[in-house]
């Protein structure tokens, strides 16, 4: 039996209903419903060589540096587990991952030479910060945590004083940021605006596909994030 005229246009007001609701849903609404995109898979591949060093480890062998900047608490062994060495299999450049902690990437001295950067998170935050000091070939910054105002920054207890932000946050110079930059941030991530304000500034090629501040989502846009620095070295 067909359906009347009245059934359809009343499911169509359905419709619209749940798209409207849909678009309301706050990130951590969309993130318990699972509207966050898919988890990235580390490739099965051979990774890369580690070589362990007193400030970090060598990720590859041979080719052009690439400073590496892990997020908050994180550590060479957070870049393995993520898959890094997996997802360099066939890289043409090698990566200096360094050592950090739990204060921001701020009046970082880097171990080596280098001539592009990547960081997730904490770590966006470092290699815009020092994309701002000098220029270079490629800046990859995933997820970076960036503050609009000092009172945003205080909570996370990760600078030594509001000088400090100030002087570092990547938001407050983006006038300084003259290299080719890509930002990738999911839409469910607490840090999706700043991000977005940042990328806009500078005129990055930026991804915001759906995703939160998280392995499953960094795992995602690792490999374009890789290609766009391999691309520019």
């Amino acid at each position: 039996m067909g359906m009347s005229r009245r059934a359809v246009l009343l499911g169509g007001v359905g419709l619209a209903g749940a798209a409207g609701t849909c678009a309301a849903l706050s990130p951590r609404g969309r993130r318990l419903l699972g509207w966050t995109g898919p988890d990235g898979v580390v490739p099965d591949v051979e990774p890369v060589p580690v070589q362990p060093m007193p400030w970090g480890a060598w990720m590859g062998a041979t080719g052009p540096t690439v400073l590496v900047l892990h997020g908050r608490g994180g550590s060479v062994g957070w870049w393995e587990a993520l898959g890094l060495p997996r997802f360099l299999n066939g890289s043409a450049f090698r990566c200096a991952v360094v050592n950090g902690g739990e204060d921001y990437w701020v009046n970082l001295t880097p171990p080596v030479p280098f001539e592009a950067a990547l960081g997730v998170s904490m770590g966006g935050f470092g290699v815009l910060d020092i994309a701002s000091r000098r220029p270079l070939k490629a800046v990859a910054a995933i997820s970076p945590a960036l503050f609009p105002a000092w009172e945003d920054a205080e909570r996370i207890d990760g600078f030594a004083s509001r000088e400090v932000w100030e002087a570092h946050e990547p938001l407050r110079h983006t006038e300084r940021i003259k290299s080719p930059v890509g930002v990738w941030c999911g839409r469910e991530d607490p840090f999706h605006d700043p991000a977005r304000a940042l990328a806009d500034a500078v005129g990055a090629q930026a991804s915001f596909d759906h995703g939160e501040h998280g392995d499953g989502y960094w795992r995602r846009v690792l490999p374009d994030a890789l290609r766009f620095i391999a691309q520019r070295l």
